[in-house]
């Protein structure tokens, strides 16, 4: 699957189901989210992510695969600016009417931008403090995401933080143990719709990760086991300093 296909893929569960597509669990009751209790969440996993940086940043910080910007508007109440960057029109047109309704700081601290390239060069070299890719690489090829990573790398100023999460292999669950002998296209296909839309996973072994982030200027300062991945994947959360 292409960026091109992904970026299509994302772009009609925007407009289908966005709340959903982001986070999917249980607590979306009947398959559909409660608005407040979705960005509720969002609430709560920011302070789980600050809570593992040291010291907190502050300054400018990048909200990667924000999508309606779930995360990025509590993100939007510890930094000076923050940027949302997103692949889906569909998700970004609902991530500026929630800010309209939601954010309360300064109109020029939060801006949403529309990012359908393998890169980030729109944006310059040591230009943010903070990044963060919450449930959001899982959802392309390991090479894609792995550009990506090297774009974040290139993006932090010295002493920047990267938190991100990704699954590294399949669990030892029933389920998990058929995704390592099964094609892999199966596995891509982890969540297919009617319409044809899918919403793939995918795993970087650890080892094989941590590599590429020292290879890229990243030093891995911490690595947490993480549910990012649903029952069926081992995953981790991952922080990082430049």
């Amino acid at each position: 699957m292409t960026l091109s296909d992904v970026q299509q893929n994302w772009d009609r569960f925007g407009r289908q189901d966005p709340l959903w597509a982001i986070l999917t669990t249980d607590d979306a009751r009947g398959g559909r989210w409660d608005e407040s209790a979705f960005f509720a969440s969002g609430e709560v996993a920011v302070a789980e992510l600050l809570a593992l940086t040291d010291p907190p940043p502050t300054g400018r910080a990048l909200d990667f695969g924000c999508g309606v910007g779930r995360l990025t508007l509590p993100l939007a109440r510890h930094f000076r600016e923050v940027v949302g960057v997103d692949i889906a029109p569909s998700m970004l047109a609902l991530a500026e009417r929630y800010k309209a309704e939601r954010h309360t700081g300064a109109p020029g601290d939060l801006r949403y931008v529309l990012n359908q390239r393998p890169d980030l060069g729109q944006f310059e070299s040591g230009s943010f403090d903070f990044v963060n890719a919450a449930i959001v690489l899982q959802h392309m090829r390991p090479a894609i995401a792995l550009g990506y990573l090297r774009e974040f790398a290139r993006l932090l100023a010295p002493g920047g933080q990267l938190v991100f999460n990704l699954p590294s292999e399949p669990a030892p669950t029933f389920r998990g143990r058929l995704y390592r002998v099964l094609p892999r296209r199966v596995i891509y296909a982890y969540k297919r719709r009617r319409d044809g839309s899918v919403m793939e996973m995918n795993g970087i072994p650890i080892g094989r990760l941590v590599v590429e982030l020292e290879r890229a200027g990243l030093t891995v300062e911490k690595v947490r086991s993480n549910a990012g991945g649903g029952r069926n994947w081992l995953a981790f959360l991952y922080c990082c300093r430049r």
